[in-house]
């Protein structure tokens, strides 16, 4: 089995029988500003800090590559509504300097067996950064 990251205890992996990976991952940064109106100048300008890191990715679940669909998007939902803290791990590296959290998942369900077995997925991931005080 090929390791390809983590976040807590989901792993991202490929191996013979099985593939439970990601694919187009985005990850947005930002600075905050504020605008002071001055008369007759332009605006001024001011930092007053960063924003929330965002990364969003896609999931594809299906049981012809090994893996049960609605298990893996009960799991990331669990971990989303008990507000699970983790950081993101791909290859060696860690991404960000905080830990994430998962603040949304958009799950489309592609196809179910005559029996009403759902066989393949997709899920759209949405982590935010999450700060320490």
């Amino acid at each position: 089995m090929a390791l390809i990251g983590n976040w807590g205890d989901f792993t991202f992996y490929v191996s013979a029988d099985q593939i439970k990976t990601f694919d187009s991952l985005k990850w947005d940064s930002a600075a905050k500003y504020s605008t002071h109106d001055r008369h007759l100048r332009e605006p001024l300008l001011e930092y007053t800090g960063t924003d929330v890191e965002t990364i969003t990715f896609t999931m594809f679940f299906s049981v012809f590559l090994g893996v049960n669909p609605i298990k893996e998007i009960a799991s990331l939902l669990q971990a989303m509504r008990r507000g699970e803290v983790n950081r993101l791990v791909i290859g060696p590296k860690a991404y960000g300097t905080n830990k994430w959290v998962i603040t949304k998942l958009s799950n489309s369900l592609k196809r179910f067996d005559r029996w009403g077995n759902l066989l393949v997925a997709s899920v759209n991931v949405t982590m935010q950064s999450y700060a320490v005080r």
